[in-house]
Formats: C-alpha cells, structure tokens, sequence
C-alpha cells in the first residue's frame, strides 16, 4: 500500500479526480457533498496497475483546499510522503497551489505528480501554456521534475495516463522503512457500537499488532489493540505506511483526539521544547515577534520560537522552539509554522534534538551549540542516526538509554548497535561518551596522585575523594560509584580496602617514619600475646595515624579491637604454639588456649577469635581444632 495526499487551491477538482480514480467518495460529510467543497479529511482507495509491474493500492488522503481550512490540510499532509498535487487549467497557479506547494515542500515530500485538471474546458494553446506556467511555479522545489499530466475528471480523458504515471511514480519511491518504532499519527478518532474507541492515521516507523499493548501520546496513558482494519479490511499486522484504524481498549473516545499518537511503551517521548533548524518562506520572517503555530504529523500546538541568535531568523538558521502542550517527535521529525495572527504559513524545519538542553546563555554557550546543531543537520540530512545518537550522548557526556534512543528515533536493538560502534560506554541503564569518560577519568587519576604527594604514607585515598573529582568534572553524582568500579575494572585505578589508589602508587617512609615503625613493632612484640594499647604504643613510638593504617594495610600489624593489635608474628606464633597442644592433647578449651598462650582472657579471646576468621582454628561449642 502507497498513501497518497492530495494538494491544491480550492475547487480546482481534488475530490472529482480522487472520485475519478477510485470509484469512491472522499467527502464525509453531506455538507461537504452538498457544497463541493472539501472541508475535513477525505478518504478514498483503489488498486492501480502500470503495464509493466504489480498492482498498488493507492491509498489517497483528500486534502481541503480552502485557506481557512489549511490546519485541517496540515494534519492529513503531515505525516503522508506522497502527492498528488492539482493545478485547473482554467484558472492555473492560485495563492493556494503556493500555499500548498511550500507545505509540501516544508514536509520534505519528494515525490508526487501534477493534475492539470479540467483540461476539457480549454484548447490546446492554453493548456500548453498553463503546462509551462505550472512548471515555472514549481522550479526550485521537490517538484521540479514532476510528470505533468493534464486530465478530465468529469470526462475522463487523461485518466488512464495519470493513473500509469502514478503507478510508475510510486513504484519508484522509496517504501516506508521498518524501524522497528510504529508511531501512528490520529487524524479522526470516533466510537463504534459494540467495538469501542476506534482512531484511523497513517501509521509510519514500523508494525502494529493485534494484542499490543500501545501508549497514547502524549501522555501516561496506555490502550490494547483489539483490532486492526486496513482500508475496511481486517488484518493481524498493519505494515508502516498504510492507512490503518485501530480499536483501542483500555481509553474513552474523549480520551483521545486528533494530534495524538499511538506508540509502544517506552519508545517515544512527548516534548514541549526542541531545538530546530528553522527556514523562512520568501518574503517571511519568523522570529520570537508574533504567536506561531506548529504543525508536526497530524498535530497542531501553539508556539515560540527562540532563534539561536538575534530577535529573527535570516532565511534560515538554528532556533529553540516551545510549545504550549506536548507532541510527541523525534530527531528528523519536520514541522510547518504559521502565524497565528495573519494565519499564514511562514516557514518549517527538522527537528534536531527532541530532549534538548537548557538554552545556552553567553556567546561562547551559543556558538558551542551552534556547532553541535550543525553536526546534528548534517546527521539528520544523512538519515545517519547512529551518528545522532553518538553526538546526543557526546553533548551530554551521559545519557540515560531509553531516554536517548527515543530521543533520536531508534528502537532499542538498534540504539545498542550504534552505541557498539561508537563506543559509548554503558554504566546500567546510562551511555557515556568515551570522551567525557576519558576526561572524568584525568580528573579522578589526577586527585588521586595529588593526595598520594600530600601523603605518601596512606596506601590508599579515600573513595569519596575520588567521587567528588569525578563529579567536579562533569560525571552525575548518580553516575559516580559505577563509574569508579569502570575504572577499577579497566586497570586505571586499584582498589585498595575501603579506598583507591593509583596503579604506580607505593607507600614510602622517610627516616624519622620508618625509625617509629620500628619502634611500634617492638613495643607490641616486647609482650606478644599481651601488648599495651595500640593508641599508647603509638604515642610513645611517634607513630601517625596514617602510618598505623600503612601497617594495618601491609599486614604487619592485626588490629583485634579498636584499640588492641598485635604483631602479624604474634599471630604466626599462636598458631605454632596452640597446634603442637593441640597434636598433644586435642580439642582445646578458652581457658586453655589461654595457658598456652601465657595471657590473660582480655587477650586470649580476641585472638582467638581473630584464628577463628582466618581460618587457622575452629570453634565447635567451647572448644576449639587447630587446623
């Protein structure tokens, strides 16, 4: 299935050639029928064959022409990339074909073809020349090289070579791609008796399935498919780039509207500000002066728009846009602005970052934007979103996955590949760009060398000093334990007991310490198994507090209690003394361990207990095996 929309000032035959093709009526409405004008969406299919190649079938969302109805034209253009644009030939270029044309144009439709209708009520000579003039008119835009074919719908001349020409045009365009991301634009959503809320769009991004859970944007809001029509026909999986109307339970008709979307849960966002490149129309202006009109898919919201520099944009230029209520978009997304007052249509863009950053303030902030939203269009322009993804989370340094994928428009296998390929390290559920990692990690490895200069005597520096110069340089506070356990992992730092240090780190003593280490290790070897306090000994060999945690750290020392240690040769000791007893006579007692020892129960059971967590003895009830 192709979606095709029709285009073109007011009366000059859409809904008569769209009933010519199909044998079907695109107006709803008995007003519209009764007026022959077109006022709302219009919906109309038929299958077309060209003479070499398969069948299509042609979907056509009939556009209204009039300007008063130009937001009605927005919603069914929006999310559509083909056109069937309509010129009389008995009137030719009129201020809405312009209109029109711009829009498309906007929109980033590439393909179509022109109906010079009404071919019957002129000679030949006008519609030669009404051939060129339209040709003329388009030059410049996407349609310059369109087929032109003249027809009468009325008597059916010129039928059969607009429909070949169509065929051949939408045999040639690029089908909608499968992204893995369905995204369906409401543009009528109504209650059917005994079925429930029902909405109809054209759906784009990828497949929706009888039975998924789908989310309502924007919004919370969740619903289940409960059915699925394509053009009147049921289907268990609508294919993007089809007309589709889908019974939603789980939500009220009043619940939902047109401009809302429906979406798998967790793969999109609603935004209310984005960053954009922004084109005027010739002969407009757009800037923060004036109230703006958005129209994105088959969404229309309020707007300002904040260029990037200065009060108004040249012809173009990068801008922050803010909405008055949320619509849900991506990176690539286009848009169409118009102004309110005049209601006219000013100019469009591409939306580049959907989850933008606060508006940069000072020169220097807006010219590093400015560079970042240029790499962005050159991305966007290249459809290459890996590459948005990279500089999304490069802007950021880091960035939550779920978040980032929706953000740039990729499903999230597809986001995984193209943090793969770029390097992007992932911290749980968060990607950091290996360059803002690098440079957290110069800033964290240099506070590290500075405290091992200030003490040279401490293996080890304190975890939360490394945390907070990770934090200072950038890294989120949330993000700071898995990041020092990365950098564990990776060899940059060593984990030493409760702290961390540098892998060339090593602990040196000048003279005067290494005299009091000598001399602590004296003073609690003096009684082994009955040493004085570790503070008192301390005090009297000069001993610092971070040289008492070096020997802790080196082994040399084992504290049993705050303030009792004894000498690792202590230890190895008791353990020679207690096993030979132990050869001898078996299983030993507290009160004997004590003997053996030559210590009082003060000392004899911390170090009891100090074996016991070592391994080299076994307590069983009141006695104890020496292993």
């Amino acid at each position: 299935m192709r979606v095709v929309c029709t285009a073109g000032h007011v009366d000059h035959g859409k809904s008569t050639l769209v009933r010519a093709l199909t044998g079907m009526e695109p107006d709803r409405f008995e007003e519209e029928r009764r007026r022959g004008l077109t006022i709302d969406l219009g919906f109309a299919w038929t299958r077309l064959q060209a003479r070499a190649g398969p069948a299509i079938t042609v979907a056509f969302v009939d556009l209204p022409g009039h300007e008063r109805f130009v937001g009605n034209m927005l919603a069914g253009a929006g999310p559509v990339e083909l056109a069937l644009f309509v010129v009389a030939a008995d009137e030719g270029w009129m201020p809405q074909s312009q209109e029109h044309l711009d829009i498309l144009d906007l929109l980033g439709v590439r393909h179509g073809i022109v109906a010079l209708t009404k071919a019957d009520t002129v000679d030949r000579d006008t519609l030669d020349i009404g051939t060129e003039l339209v040709r003329e008119q388009l030059a410049g835009t996407a349609f310059a090289d369109v087929d032109i074919v003249p027809v009468s719908a009325l008597v059916g001349d010129g039928l059969d070579v607009l429909a070949e020409r169509l065929t051949a045009v939408l045999t040639a365009a690029p089908t909608a791609p499968d992204r893995g991301r369905p995204r369906l634009w409401i543009d009528r959503s109504f209650s059917v008796k005994g079925a429930g809320t029902v909405v109809t769009g054209t759906l784009g991004g990828g497949q929706l399935r009888m039975g998924d859970e789908v989310a309502v944007l924007p919004g919370r809001r969740t619903a289940r498919v409960r059915g699925l029509q394509s053009l009147q026909a049921a289907v268990g999986v609508a294919a993007p780039g089809s007309r589709v109307a889908v019974n939603v339970s789980g939500i009220e008709r009043t619940e939902i509207a047109r401009g809302d979307a429906l979406g798998l849960p967790g793969q999109w966002r609603a935004v209310r500000s984005l960053d954009a490149w922004v084109r005027a129309l010739p002969g407009q202006e757009v800037g923060r002066k004036g109230a703006w009109h958005l129209h994105a898919g088959s969404s229309e919201r309020l707007a300002r728009i904040y260029p990037l520099t200065g009060e108004k944009l040249g012809p173009d230029g990068f801008a922050r846009v803010v909405l008055d209520n949320a619509v849900t978009l991506e990176a690539g997304d286009r848009f169409v602005l118009r102004e309110a007052g005049r209601r006219a249509t000013a100019g469009g863009g591409v939306v580049l970052d959907a989850d933008p950053p606060a508006r940069p303030r000072g020169r220097a902030a807006r010219e590093a934007r400015r560079d970042q939203l240029a790499d962005r269009l050159a991305a966007v322009r290249a459809g290459d979103r890996a590459r948005l993804l990279d500089l999304h989370v490069r802007e950021r340094g880091g960035a939550t996955a779920a978040r980032a994928a929706a953000g740039v428009g990729l499903a999230a296998a597809q986001a995984r590949q193209a943090a793969a390929r770029h390097g992007l390290i992932a911290l749980g559920t968060v990607w950091v760009h290996p360059d803002a990692a690098d440079h957290w990690a110069d800033a964290t490895v240099a506070a590290l060398r500075g405290y091992h200069q200030v003490h040279p005597v401490d293996r080890a520096a304190p975890k939360d000093l490394a945390t907070r110069a990770a934090v200072g340089a950038g890294c989120p506070e949330a993000l700071a334990a898995p990041f020092l356990d990365l950098l564990v992992r990776r060899g940059a730092v060593f984990a030493e007991g409760p702290g961390l240090r540098t892998p060339t780190h090593r602990v040196t003593l000048d003279e005067s310490q290494t005299a009091a280490r000598e001399a602590l290790l004296a003073a609690l070897s003096h009684a082994p198994f009955s040493p004085p306090s570790l503070s008192e000994a301390a005090r009297a060999a000069g001993a610092s507090p971070a040289l008492v945690r070096e020997l802790e750290a080196a082994k040399a020392i084992w504290r049993l209690t705050p303030d009792l240690a004894v000498t690792a040769s202590a230890l190895d000791l008791a353990v020679t003394r207690l096993r030979a007893a132990y050869q001898a006579e078996g299983p030993l007692t507290a009160a004997r361990a004590k003997e053996i020892l030559g210590t009082s129960r003060k000392f004899a059971l911390p170090i009891l207990e100090e074996l016991d967590r070592q391994g080299h003895t076994r307590r069983r009830g009141d006695l104890r095996e020496v292993r």
